[in-house]
């Protein structure tokens, strides 16, 4: 998981945020006056937002397999040492 770069605490929970808002207004999208619906907006977000919460959610992933190896770790040299 070395294809990004980790984030501090306040810079993942800004992306988290911002990504929360850009869902919210996608759930709000309304039709334009022809009756379609107008992704444009949507689509910028993605392309704005998108790139920040999928190294947020690598870097949360990274965290989460280490701390299973390290679990798993301890597990065995508990089994090892009795």
């Amino acid at each position: 998981m070395a294809d990004f770069e980790p984030y501090s605490d306040e810079v993942c929970a800004e992306a988290i945020k911002s990504f929360q808002e850009r869902l919210v207004e996608a759930d709000n999208l309304k039709k334009d006056s022809n009756g379609m619906m107008n992704y444009d907006t949507c689509w910028k977000a993605m392309r704005k937002e998108g790139p920040m919460i999928l190294n947020v959610a690598k870097h949360l992933f990274s965290l989460h397999i280490n701390r299973h190896h390290w679990r798993e770790g301890q597990e065995k040299e508990f089994k090892q040492n009795g």
